[in-house]
């Protein structure tokens, strides 16, 4: 129970802490909203979360050991597989897909030690750059279908650069690319551009 509390606690603390941190300096004459940041039902939702997986991860784990007679593999694959459903605490699409992309990195590796898969050298830069790829393609023809805080990101990393693209020029390839911002078009110079 001493640990359910105590995961429950860094849970909660982390939750709260990422909601809390980015409006400090705005918000630090302000206690009611400094408060809300507090009791957040999101902080909650976090710390039960984190507080269920690991006390039902840690119960099955430990019964399946002691019915069973031996620690294996297969003991944390049941037992991680039920702790999963503690997700319905904390449903987030982000941190589905991180624990997924997760799994997938720990199969990749232990299907390398027993050989069952090619050890490709640098993978990991080639999935980042594919995946990197992507995300600028989307950013380009697909504004509209990248999360708005992602989006604001590129925009703040580029300079405000992937903003001043005429995507009305991409419209032709249907897909609604100019759906953000349909009224923008560029000033072009007439010297260099028969656009203007």
């Amino acid at each position: 129970m001493q640990g359910f509390f105590h995961m429950f606690g860094i849970g909660y603390s982390l939750q709260m802490a990422i909601k809390l941190l980015p409006s400090l300096f705005h918000n630090i004459l302000q206690p009611k909203v400094m408060l809300k940041f507090v009791v957040h039902t999101d902080n909650f939702s976090f710390g039960a979360f984190l507080a269920f997986f690991c006390a039902v991860f840690r119960s099955i784990n430990c019964a399946l050991r002691w019915i069973r007679k031996k620690d294996s593999g297969f003991n944390g694959l049941i037992a991680g597989f039920v702790a999963g459903w503690s997700m319905l605490w904390y449903k987030s699409t982000t941190l589905a897909l991180y624990l997924t992309s997760k799994l997938a990195e720990v199969l990749y590796f232990k299907g390398i030690e027993k050989k069952i898969f090619p050890h490709i050298p640098s993978a990991d830069v080639v999935i980042y750059i594919l995946s990197t790829a992507l995300l600028f393609h989307a950013a380009m023809f697909e504004p509209q279908s990248l999360r708005p805080a992602y989006w604001k990101f590129l925009l703040r990393i580029t300079g405000n650069k992937f903003e001043t693209i005429n995507r009305q020029l991409l419209d032709i390839f249907q897909t609604k690319a100019s759906l953000l911002d349909p009224e923008f078009w560029p000033n072009y110079n007439s010297a260099f551009s028969n656009l203007v």
